[in-house]
């Protein structure tokens, strides 16, 4: 597993610990039965990656190089 993936796993379990739902707002998402499609949110959560010691890649999920090349061409 690479450091990335460390960061990517620590990130989300202190959303899920210390974030903030959205249960009982009004939101647009619906799941496809009709209900409401909740999150948990934290704001200005950022990641930083020292480049010096690797590429940030995850490999946890699958990522569809279209996908990653749109993300580059947008950035």
């Amino acid at each position: 597993m690479s450091k990335a993936d460390d960061l990517f796993i620590k990130m989300c379990t202190d959303i899920i610990e210390n974030g903030y739902s959205t249960e009982g707002e009004k939101v647009r998402p619906k799941w496809e039965d009709g209900t409401f499609a909740y999150t948990i949110k934290r704001f200005g959560v950022v990641n930083r990656y020292d480049l010096s010691e690797e590429f940030p890649a995850i490999t946890l999920r699958k990522t569809y190089i279209k996908s990653a090349v749109d993300e580059m061409l947008w950035i």
